[in-house]
């Protein structure tokens, strides 16, 4: 969980879903649901973020519906985050097509430089 405000990550954030606490759930329970709801909340801006990267690197931004992302040539656009009709799409920023075939060369693409990045700090010794 990070302690940096929205300002100072790299990555957008979503929004921590509530729901009611259980009378039968302790302190420590309800304590342990609301990180869990956090990092989850962290990790989906995470890989938002890492999609949005992607489409800047790929150029999806000079063609994007959003004028910010075209000035900036930068991707700052995302949908919207509680529409799951199509598979990942809360992670998808708006100027990628919403094509299985794109996404999952996208998605493929993420995971192999996550990797990458990951065996590089195991091999130094960070991790």
């Amino acid at each position: 969980m990070s302690e940096e405000s929205a300002e100072e990550r790299w990555y957008p954030s979503f929004r921590i879903n509530s729901f009611p606490r259980e009378p039968w759930c302790t302190d420590a329970q309800w304590a342990c649901v609301l990180r869990d709801q956090q990092e989850h909340a962290e990790a989906k801006g995470i890989y938002l973020g890492l999609f949005q990267l992607l489409a800047a690197h790929l150029g999806f931004v000079c063609k994007c519906p959003l004028r910010a992302c075209r000035r900036l040539r930068k991707c700052t656009g995302r949908r919207a985050e509680d529409d799951w009709s199509f598979p990942f799409k809360p992670f998808i920023p708006p100027c990628v097509p919403l094509d299985v075939e794109i996404v999952e060369k996208m998605r493929a693409g993420i995971r192999a430089e996550t990797d990458r990045i990951l065996a590089l700090h195991e091999a130094r010794g960070d991790g």
